[in-house]
């Protein structure tokens, strides 16, 4: 944007009405507005968490400098995609879950997925880093870090959903 605009970078905020607040909020409102138009619910609360936690990873992953700016900005993130996320507490509701449980479930998920994908950008490190140790546990799980992710993120996924599933009783 800044080249774009023919200023430096740190100047960008200057050129944005609402300075770099606003700016950080647009970044953040582009990429959820991604993320929403990705997301397929199909009224199954299984189904759509499932969906929801999928459809988020893949598109933090597709914007990993973004994650950060998304995990200090809660209040935006949760306005720009409440196409999903009202759906998906229907759907939440209609399956059992009380309403302040179906509001928990959708912050825990997020929160994982947000954490989840600021660990997932550092994978690369953790692979260039894996010749660093002679100890076997710590190149096991180094190894582990760089080549698994997406065991790691559907075994997380699975763990959530059983536990979702324990608290509703099926």
């Amino acid at each position: 944007v800044a080249s774009e605009l023919g200023v430096e970078a740190m100047s960008l905020y200057h050129h944005v009405p609402g300075g770099k607040d606003e700016m950080l909020d647009g970044v953040v409102a582009v990429v959820q507005a991604q993320f929403v138009d990705s997301t397929a619910l199909g009224g199954d609360w299984h189904g759509d968490m499932s969906a929801f936690a999928r459809a988020y990873r893949t598109t933090l992953s597709e914007h990993p400098n973004v994650v950060p700016i998304i995990a200090s900005r809660p209040a935006v993130a949760y306005r720009t995609s409440t196409a999903v996320v009202e759906p998906l507490l229907a759907s939440l509701e209609s399956a059992g879950f009380s309403r302040e449980d179906a509001l928990r479930a959708v912050r825990v998920f997020s929160r994982w997925i947000i954490g989840f994908s600021l660990g997932e950008a550092s994978s690369g490190v953790a692979q260039e880093a894996a010749g660093e140790f002679d100890e076997p546990f710590l190149v096991e799980v180094v190894s582990d870090i760089a080549s698994a992710e997406d065991a790691v993120f559907e075994f997380g996924l699975v763990a959530l959903l059983d536990g979702l599933g324990a608290r509703l009783g099926t």
